[in-house]
C-alpha cells in the first residue's frame, strides 16, 4: 500500500494516538493512506482502520492498494464525507479508540487530479473533491456577484487585494467566461501590484485557497466532522486534527474550548503541535501544518 501523500506529523500522530494491537481507528481524511498504513501496521492482527475519503478516485486507489496489501482485512475504505462519520461507523459496527483528521490536500490533488487545484497547471477550474457534488469553481467565478467574490477572497483567503481581484474577474468574464487555471491566474496577475508578484508566496495562492474552501464547503464540514468525532468517541478516546490554514485551525480551537467547558473533552497537550525542522526540510508542504489533540472524558 504505497502512499501518494507524504503523511504530515506522522511521529507526533503515532505518539498521541498510541496505536497498539487490537485497537481501532478512524482516518477521517484518508488521502494517500500514509497515516492509515502507519496505524494499521501497529494494530495488527485484530485492529482495524476505517478510512473515509470524499474523492471517489482517491478512494478507489486506496481500496485497490489495501486489497493488494497484507492489511486487506484490516482496512475499510469508504467513499463518503466525514460529515457522515456517525452513520458510517454505525453501518460497519465500528467503535473507534481514536480518530484522525488531516485537512490538507493530497499531492495527487495538486499533481494528478486535473481539476485545477494548483495554479501552476493548465487545467479546468473545477476544484471539487467530489465532482458530482455542487458547483465547480468555474461556475462560482462566472456567476457570483462581484461583491460576493470580493467577500469570499477577503474572508476565506485573507486576500488583501480582494477588491481589485474581484473587480478584474467581473470585467474579464464580460468578454469571455473564465474557465481554466491560466485564465484565472492572468486575471489575478492583472489586478495586483508588481511587488505582490515577487513575494515568496505566489500571488494567486490566496485566491485559489478561498475558492477551494467555498466550492467544497470546507469550513462548515470541518465543524460538523469534529463534532461528530467527539460524539462518536468513547471515554478515553483520542482525537487528533491537523489543519493547514488559519480558518480551520480557529474552528478546531474554538470547538475544543467549547467542549472542554462542557466537560466533554480535555486537552492533554495544550500547545499547538507543529512539524519539526527536519520534517519541514524533507516535506516543505508540512510547514503550515498545525495539530491539536483532545481526549474524550
Amino acid at each position: 500500500m504505497s502512499s501518494i501523500h507524504e503523511p504530515v506529523l506522522l511521529q507526533e500522530v503515532l505518539e498521541f494516538l498510541d496505536p497498539r494491537p487490537g485497537k481501532n481507528f478512524i482516518d477521517a481524511t484518508l488521502n494517500g493512506g500514509g497515516h492509515t498504513r502507519a496505524l494499521v501496521e501497529r494494530i495488527m492482527p485484530q485492529g482495524r482502520v476505517l478510512g473515509i475519503e470524499w474523492d471517489p478516485e482517491v478512494a478507489k486507489m486506496a481500496a485497490e492498494r489495501a486489497a493488494q496489501s497484507l492489511y486487506e482485512n484490516n482496512i475499510i475504505v469508504v467513499n463518503d464525507s466525514y460529515v457522515n462519520m456517525s452513520s458510517i461507523a454505525e453501518r460497519f459496527h465500528f467503535r473507534p479508540d481514536g480518530i484522525l483528521f488531516d485537512l490538507g490536500l493530497s499531492s495527487w490533488h495538486y499533481e494528478s487530479s486535473g481539476r485545477g487545484f494548483s495554479f501552476k497547471r493548465d487545467e479546468p477550474l473545477d476544484m471539487r473533491f467530489n465532482s458530482a457534488a455542487g458547483p465547480s469553481a468555474a461556475e462560482l467565478i462566472n456567476t457570483y456577484e462581484v461583491a460576493e467574490l470580493e467577500q469570499i477572497l477577503r474572508d476565506y483567503g485573507d486576500e488583501q487585494f480582494s477588491h481589485p481581484i474581484a473587480a478584474a474577474i467581473g470585467k474579464a468574464r464580460w468578454k469571455k467566461p473564465i474557465m481554466t487555471v491560466p485564465e484565472l491566474v492572468a486575471v489575478v496577475e492583472s489586478a495586483v501590484p508588481n511587488w505582490y508578484k515577487h513575494r515568496k508566496i505566489h500571488f494567486a495562492t490566496k485566491t485559489f485557497q478561498a475558492l477551494r474552501v467555498i466550492v467544497n464547503d470546507e469550513l462548515a464540514n470541518v465543524k460538523i466532522g469534529i463534532l461528530a468525532a467527539i460524539d462518536l468517541l468513547p471515554s478515553g478516546g483520542k482525537l487528533a486534527v491537523i489543519s493547514f490554514q488559519g480558518h480551520e485551525d480557529k474552528i478546531v480551537r474554538e470547538l475544543f474550548k467549547q467542549k472542554t467547558k462542557e466537560g466533554i473533552i480535555e486537552i492533554p497537550i495544550k500547545r499547538t503541535i507543529r512539524p519539526k525542522w527536519e520534517e519541514q526540510k524533507i516535506n516543505p508542504r508540512s510547514r503550515s501544518a498545525k495539530m491539536k489533540v483532545a481526549l474524550k472524558i
